[in-house]
């Protein structure tokens, strides 16, 4: 039977005291033909900005649906229409799985069958080459956007997300934290603010100067964002509560930086140069070969993937320092914020460790990993 692909929006509010009864109004919407009695529940636990409940027949728990209910107050720094529009425009080029209807504080969305990634299977050859490849693809469409380079003209190249969003988060950061030990950690460990944004503003002077291009990006590729279906020998991206323009290194040295994983956060997993040289050039070879109608036309003359290779991986790792100031800055906010359960501050505070650690290389040899 071909699922409705909904756009409408339920007046509800999904929260402890009505979960089940709000999941079920959802349900009856987007799967009005499932008998009540025989539907199950199955929670997600691995997100740490929201919670995942998947929702599915007994006798078919492959044809899920997937009920994503809002983190508290991370409406303060995610675009939630942007989001929207972004996962209709992904579903259309057919790279996710239909998008079916918002509420209050969620969504509701189709099932990616397979399994979420682990420390060992993203550097699987085959599963980092479907990776390499969808990041390509991905990088390449134009969904709609809400902002743009110019405001009055928006033929104009995109504005990239990444120091917007720094400083969003950057403002977001309290002076103190509400829980008394949280604090303590807080003001012991982190820096001042006004430290961070002097920080924000050398990763710009830095970085814009590398002329990364600007791509639709994911933002957030960490592995419990990446579903791979043996079956299938495919990947699919999911959770595209960050996505926005931005520069195609920085989305590259994001998804670099989330081999470390997150509940046991070890940088020194971080991928090395070899593997770095195979994931790049498999990436710039469905790179041009995606914009080679484009190259064409235009009578451009495609680099040596050899120094295009080598390009990419210089700059890929010094937007590595990005992410971690990124991710440091965001898990501070979390921690004053987020009802779930995760060590948040202790998690800023291994990124931007990592965030100096990589700064001190970068200074010293003027580039990193040479």
């Amino acid at each position: 039977m071909e699922r409705r692909v909904g756009v409408e929006h339920l007046d509800l509010f999904l929260s402890d005291s009505n979960l089940e009864e709000g999941i079920t109004q959802v349900v009856k919407s987007v799967r009005p033909e499932w008998p009540e009695i025989n539907i199950k529940l199955k929670v997600f636990t691995d997100g740490i900005t929201n919670r995942l409940i998947g929702v599915y027949l007994e006798k078919n728990p492959n044809d899920m649906v997937l009920i994503r209910v809002y983190g508290e107050k991370t409406e303060l720094f995610i675009d939630r229409k942007q989001e929207l529009r972004n996962m209709r425009t992904m579903y259309k080029s057919g790279l996710i799985p239909p998008f079916y209807c918002s509420f209050n504080n969620g969504i509701c969305y189709g099932y990616s069958p397979g399994v979420v990634l682990d420390e060992d299977m993203v550097r699987d050859p085959i599963i980092s080459s479907l990776i390499s490849e969808m990041m390509a693809r991905m990088h390449t469409i134009k969904p709609q956007v809400s902002r743009c380079h110019e405001a009055k003209d928006c033929a104009h190249e995109p504005e990239p997300s990444l120091f917007r969003g720094l400083r969003k988060f950057l403002d977001l950061i309290p002076c103190a934290l509400r829980d008394t030990q949280q604090d303590k950690r807080f003001k012991k460990f982190i820096p001042k603010k006004e430290n961070l944004l002097l920080e924000v503003n050398f990763l710009e002077n830095s970085l814009r100067k590398l002329s990364s291009p600007i791509v639709f990006s994911h933002n957030d590729l960490l592995l419990k964002n990446i579903v791979f279906s043996a079956e299938k020998r495919a990947v699919t991206f999911i959770d595209f509560e960050y996505a926005d323009y931005n520069y195609q290194a920085f989305d590259i040295a994001n998804h670099f930086c989330e081999f470390a994983g997150v509940d046991t956060f070890n940088p020194s997993l971080y991928p090395n140069k070899e593997f770095q040289f195979r994931w790049l050039r498999h990436y710039l070879e469905a790179w041009f070969a995606l914009k080679t109608r484009s190259l064409v036309a235009n009578s451009i003359e495609r680099p040596s993937i050899d120094k295009e290779v080598e390009t990419l991986y210089h700059q890929v790792n010094q937007f590595a320092m990005a992410s971690h100031m990124c991710w440091g800055l965001w898990a501070i906010v979390q921690a004053e914020h987020s009802t779930i359960h995760f060590d948040y501050l202790g998690y800023s505070i291994q990124r931007l460790r990592e965030y100096y650690k990589l700064k001190d290389e970068f200074l010293i040899n003027d580039d990193i990993y040479h």
